[in-house]
C-alpha cells in the first residue's frame, strides 16, 4: 500500500501519527505518512497517542487513505455548449470562484478540487447542459 502513495505531495505540517499498535495503523494516512517521512525532516505535528480508545479501537484522528479526482484546465470546457449559454455559464463560474482563481485554473496553473469541480458543474447544469464538463486532465491524488 504504502507505494502506491507519493508522500513528496504531503503537505507542510501534515499531522502524523506513531502510536505503532494502532489496530487501525495499516490503514491510517497518518500512520503511513509517519512511516515515510525524509530524513531531512526535522520537526514534525504529531497526533495525541491518548486519542485512540483502546476498548472501542476508535480514533477521532484517523484519516482513511482516499483518492481524489483533480482536473486541470478550462480552456475547453465551453466547447461543447450551445453558444446561447456559454456567457452565463462562464459568468456563474466566475462569480463562484473569482477572477484571480478562475484564471490560475483556466492556465493550468492549480488543480481544480472536487468542491471547485461541483461549483463548475453546477453551473453548467443551472443553464440546461447535462452533458460532461471536458477539462483538459485530470488526475488521482492523494486526499491529505
Amino acid at each position: 500500500m504504502g507505494n502506491e502513495i507519493d508522500y513528496s505531495t504531503m503537505p507542510h505540517n501534515y499531522e502524523v501519527c506513531w502510536h505503532r499498535t494502532c489496530p487501525m495503523a495499516e490503514t491510517c494516512l497518518r500512520q503511513l505518512a509517519a512511516e515515510h517521512l525524509e530524513d531531512n525532516v526535522r520537526f514534525v505535528k504529531s497526533v495525541n497517542l491518548l486519542a485512540v480508545h483502546p476498548e472501542t479501537g476508535t480514533c477521532r484522528n484517523f484519516r482513511p487513505v482516499r483518492y481524489v479526482r483533480h482536473a486541470y484546465g478550462l480552456r475547453h470546457i465551453y466547447d461543447q455548449v450551445p453558444s446561447s449559454v456559454k456567457r452565463k455559464i462562464y459568468f456563474d463560474i466566475w462569480k463562484q470562484l473569482g477572477n484571480t482563481m478562475y484564471y490560475h485554473y483556466y492556465n493550468e496553473r492549480r488543480p481544480i478540487t472536487p468542491r471547485e469541480q461541483a461549483i463548475i458543474e453546477a453551473a453548467f447544469r443551472k443553464h440546461g447542459f447535462e452533458g460532461p464538463v471536458n477539462y483538459r486532465r485530470t488526475v488521482e491524488v492523494i486526499d491529505w
